[in-house]
């Protein structure tokens, strides 16, 4: 089935109809059809027969009248119907898009240009997409650095209060010099063996590094490499709860979106944690005042997260590692009003970009999503992002629906049924159940329970999501009012 109909401003296909399609059942536990041809009447065919009344409603068939296939299995049904229709609006989706400025995006991609103006550049062309007006996105780049904070530090008393100063340094023999420096160390006690030593790396030009100790030299046109301050980067999560460029719905009139980003340069490090945490936060208190919207993070990164130190993050930017960062994503992804979390890695080829992809793909996981997108330099990072970007917006908004208003006032919740038509025809009633916890035989569920509160949306459970998806023709999903709500029949 076509993906065009899970995206906010592609949906010609997603009606509401009148209850009178597939009209009354009579209190009968009903199975699948299998698609046969249309009843006239109440059929008499059997359930999962095709034939002249397969799949319409006699003892044991599935709906009545004109209606082709039958009703999803596990489900009872017992209705007294009415008529009424209202026309279909897709769940508005919104999309935090948190980007990673650190200083690394500035790497050249294999096209000429940094990392930097590739996604700039990608970013644009997506916003301008008409496949993407009525998008509401906003930009939070990450990291946010402390005002007054000096770019580079070789001692403590340069960073002040937003010390102390982080140097690289790694471990040499005794009065010895090293051009391997690697693995790094903070002191002594991260050293033994043959280098006990934890010694300062200096920057030899051309790639090239040497660290050395007591009387150890390295060559003369060594010079220090210079430290950064250990605070410089900001790591309170709060402020990564507040966009950079507050949600616009698209197309961008104000013209704020891409001028943001082309003004914007990278630097410093690579705080995920708790730029995630407040991504996710942002997105929570999006949903409190505007609940019938979805809204997604999406992470656009080209490191792991970490600090000036490679191994050796600083403590307040906790957590720093994968399992610490997927946990902040699932916390949202499970939460009861899900906010997902989408991730895109933009990487060196080879053995960083198959690195990247294992650590990204355990976060895109754990934040509902699947696997992330990693695109290395050596492709078109812009055609490449700007897919992603739009693979994102259609995953986000897949399977979820607005709730109708009736012809006359509020829809009766009582009384709405999900319907599925797949390319060839066959008509489909999808069987409600409870909630998301409930999915086990599949179905859909309302984003709060009417007994609790009043619901805002329509979704389908994951495995019936994957069903519709699978088809790979021009089906549709129909939400019909009028008959009573065809239940899952957990007996079964």
């Amino acid at each position: 089935m076509k993906n065009s109909w899970f995206v906010p401003s592609r949906n010609p296909t997603l009606i509401f109809v009148a209850a009178g399609l597939f009209g009354c059942t009579a209190g009968v536990k009903v199975k699948t059809g299998t698609g046969g041809s249309s009843g006239a009447g109440a059929g008499t065919g059997s359930a999962g027969t095709t034939g002249s009344g397969g799949g319409s409603t006699g003892a044991a068939g599935g709906s009545t009248g004109n209606t082709t296939g039958g009703v999803d299995a596990n489900v009872s049904a017992d209705a007294a119907c009415a008529t009424s229709s209202a026309g279909a609006e897709p769940v508005p989706l919104d999309l935090y898009v948190l980007m990673d400025s650190s200083k690394s995006m500035l790497e050249t991609t294999s096209a000429g240009v940094s990392k930097w103006s590739a996604v700039s550049s990608a970013m644009g062309m997506f916003f301008s997409d008409t496949g993407s007006a009525g998008l509401g996105v906003a930009i939070k780049y990450f990291p946010d650095e402390q005002a007054g904070a000096p770019a580079t530090c070789t001692a403590d008393t340069a960073c002040g209060t937003f010390g102390p100063c982080d140097r690289r340094e790694t471990c040499v023999g005794a009065n010895g010099s090293a051009t391997q420096v690697t693995p790094l160390c903070l002191s002594n006690t991260d050293c033994s063996g043959s280098t006990p030593t934890c010694a300062l790396i200096k920057d030899c030009g051309g790639g090239n590094y040497c660290a050395s100790a007591g009387t150890g030299t390295c060559p003369a046109n060594c010079a220090t490499f210079a430290g950064y301050c250990d605070n410089r980067d900001i790591c309170d999560s709060t402020k990564y709860a507040t966009p950079d460029v507050p949600i616009i719905t698209l197309p961008d009139t104000t013209n704020a979106l891409v001028p943001s980003l082309m003004n914007h340069t990278p630097d410093g490090y690579t705080p995920t944690g708790p730029a995630l945490t407040g991504a996710i936060s942002f997105a929570k208190q999006r949903l409190l005042s505007v609940p019938e919207h979805k809204i997604a993070v999406v992470l656009v990164t080209d490191g792991l997260p970490g600090g000036f130190i490679p191994g050796f993050p600083p403590a307040q930017c906790a957590p720093s590692d994968i399992a610490g960062v997927a946990s902040i994503a699932m916390g949202g992804a499970t939460a009861s009003s899900p906010v997902l979390t989408f991730v895109i890695g933009v990487f060196n080829p080879g053995i960083e970009a198959t690195t990247a992809k294992t650590n990204l793909d355990m976060l895109a996981t754990a934040g509902g999503t699947g696997n992330a997108v990693v695109i290395d330099i050596s492709q078109d990072v812009t055609t490449a992002l700007h897919a992603a970007l739009t693979q994102a917006q259609t995953k986000a908004i897949a399977c979820s629906y607005q709730i109708p208003a009736a012809t006359h006032g509020t829809a009766d919740l009582g009384k709405v049924n999900v319907q599925f038509t797949s390319g060839t025809g066959a008509v489909t009633i999808i069987g409600h159940t409870t909630s998301k916890d409930a999915c086990s035989k599949g179905g859909w569920y309302y984003d709060i329970d009417p007994s609790v509160g009043t619901p805002t949306k329509i979704i389908a459970c994951d495995s019936t999501c994957a069903d519709f998806q699978a088809d790979n023709s021009s089906g549709h999903v129909d939400i019909v009012l009028g008959c009573a709500t065809i239940v899952i029949d957990t007996g079964i």
